[in-house]
């Protein structure tokens, strides 16, 4: 998981889903890149404390653009559980070191990804601790969806599209 420790990006349910996994005797490691931010004070505790932190549960509160990009390239997958998302950087920068993605199912993921990615509709961290084993199969068995072929914007091409969109604004005033 990349981004900053927030109520709507699912952490919580996420780390109820691995503590699920780690109880069924599944080895999968959890590994967090992102600063505390607001309302999460009891979830960093819950962290800290964790037995499995340090082990199976990671915790990179000060990574750096460099060292992100290092868990993009030698990590099997990228798992975003945010409710709510404007657009989901942490996507394009996976697909870009061809990372798997398990998504949340949300408009703005299936409008950045498209096919590219296993997505995911989850209550609970049970329910989504059995799509997540499902996924980590695959993973293991080279049969999850890849973003080899999925289309990211650079930053240029963004500039370039919003100079467009806005000149196009601007003759239709």
């Amino acid at each position: 998981m990349v981004g900053t420790l927030e109520p709507r990006k699912g952490h919580a349910q996420t780390l109820d889903a691995f503590e699920s996994l780690w109880n069924q005797g599944e080895r999968a490691t959890l590994v967090i890149a992102g600063r505390q931010g607001w309302k999460v004070d009891a979830l960093v505790e819950r962290i800290k404390n964790h037995a499995e932190f340090g082990k199976r549960l990671f915790w990179l509160a000060g990574a750096k653009d460099a060292d992100i990009a290092g868990l993009y390239h030698h990590l099997d997958g990228l798992l975003v559980a945010s409710e709510a998302e404007g657009f989901g950087l942490p996507l394009i920068e996976a697909a870009q070191h061809g990372m798997p993605l398990f998504l949340r199912d949300l408009p703005v993921f299936r409008e950045v990804a498209g096919e590219h990615a296993t997505y995911f509709i989850a209550q609970n961290g049970l329910q989504l601790a059995s799509q997540l084993l499902t996924w980590l199969n695959q993973l293991a068995d080279k049969t999850a969806q890849t973003t080899r072929q999925m289309h990211t914007l650079t930053w240029a091409t963004s500039s370039e599209q919003l100079k467009a969109l806005l000149a196009k604004l601007d003759l239709q005033n």
